[in-house]
């Protein structure tokens, strides 16, 4: 019996292991993308409710005003939310009222992001910040 040349043979595993290798290679790259897009969505809705809480600072009677700054970036509201929020993603509440501890507390939470990767797709953490009502 003969058998095959050592060439083809070597040309069978080298293919194997370059599947495996761009597999790896894909998984990491999609990570990496993944991860800066979670990274990005939650800046930008922390970033969204400070500034809700800072209008909700000069404004402490107005919720809707800062669940609108959270969702359109302005306190009335139009347009299309950012990243498929809704309003009952928002929670804007005014504590201590007439005291020295009177403050505004704007949360988001209950919102989803996607990934390339799924096992990366899930829940986002809340986001909450609490900022003390100017006084006027």
């Amino acid at each position: 019996m003969r058998s095959k040349p050592q060439k083809s043979r070597e040309s069978g595993t080298a293919l194997i292991e370059t599947a495996l290798s761009l597999s790896l290679y894909d998984a990491i790259v999609f990570s990496l993308f993944d991860f800066g897009y979670i990274m990005f969505l939650h800046q930008t809705i922390a970033a969204r409710v400070e500034a809700a809480a800072r209008y909700g600072a000069l404004n402490p009677t107005d919720t809707t005003g800062m669940k609108n700054y959270v969702l359109y970036y302005a306190p009335t509201g139009s347009g299309s939310a950012i990243f498929g929020l809704t309003t009952s993603n928002v929670t804007a509440t005014r504590t201590g009222s007439g005291t020295a501890d009177d403050r505004v507390v704007v949360t988001v939470s209950g919102y989803k992001f996607p990934a390339i990767y799924p096992a990366m797709s899930g829940n986002g953490r809340p986001v909450t910040v609490s900022m003390p009502v100017e006084a006027n």
